[in-house]
């Protein structure tokens, strides 16, 4: 097994996020504070000289991604796994909206969907670590541009957490966790959050 070292960033502020919207699989655009983050992302990104650079498809990060690597002339993978969590029919609503709308809402359960039509937080977890796990097998130097569920999901199967770890890290928009893995064990070198 060959070293591994990561570098999860979320993606930058949105307006989706300021509104506290739920958007999973939809877009939103950048903020003014999102504009910043933009380009502290890409060049910590760069500056971190990845092997590859894999984003998830979404604008949000996609485009983080491109800009990085573009700068460190690494090449850019879209993996489907590295798409935020599928809110169902509460996609693009704030929570008094779902409230409002009398949807069931449950972001803690492993099994049961989010949201009517959503995706459970078990599928995001299997997912983030199936993608991870291939890339602890592979080695070398990744740059992750995701979601906030994804780089929490990640980063607690990294490090070897349980699965409720996952609630003792708050995600902010411009986070960045470089993490290391040697001989199968995950250790966090960086934890921050760019602008």
């Amino acid at each position: 097994m060959s070293d591994t070292e990561f570098l999860i960033v979320r993606h930058p502020e949105t307006w989706a996020n300021v509104e506290g919207r739920f958007v999973g699989r939809g877009e939103s655009p950048y903020t003014e504070r999102g504009r910043r983050q933009f380009d502290l992302l890409a060049a910590r990104i760069a500056a971190f000289r990845p092997d590859a650079v894999w984003s998830s498809p979404l604008a949000r990060a996609h485009d983080v991604a491109v800009a990085a690597a573009g700068a460190c002339e690494a090449t850019v993978t879209l993996d489907d796994r590295l798409l935020e969590l599928d809110f169902g029919q509460a996609e693009g609503l704030t929570w008094p909206e779902i409230e409002a709308a009398g949807l069931e809402f449950d972001y803690r359960s492993v099994d049961t969907p989010v949201a009517p039509g959503g995706e459970s937080r078990g599928q995001i977890e299997t997912r983030s670590a199936a993608f991870a796990d291939s890339l602890v097998t592979a080695g070398g130097r990744h740059a992750v541009c995701t979601h906030g569920g994804v780089f929490r999901a990640m980063l607690v199967h990294l490090l070897g957490l349980s699965i409720t770890d996952i609630w003792a890290f708050h995600i902010r928009n411009g986070a960045v966790a470089h993490v290391s893995v040697t001989e199968g064990h995950g250790m966090i070198e960086e934890f921050r959050v760019h602008g």
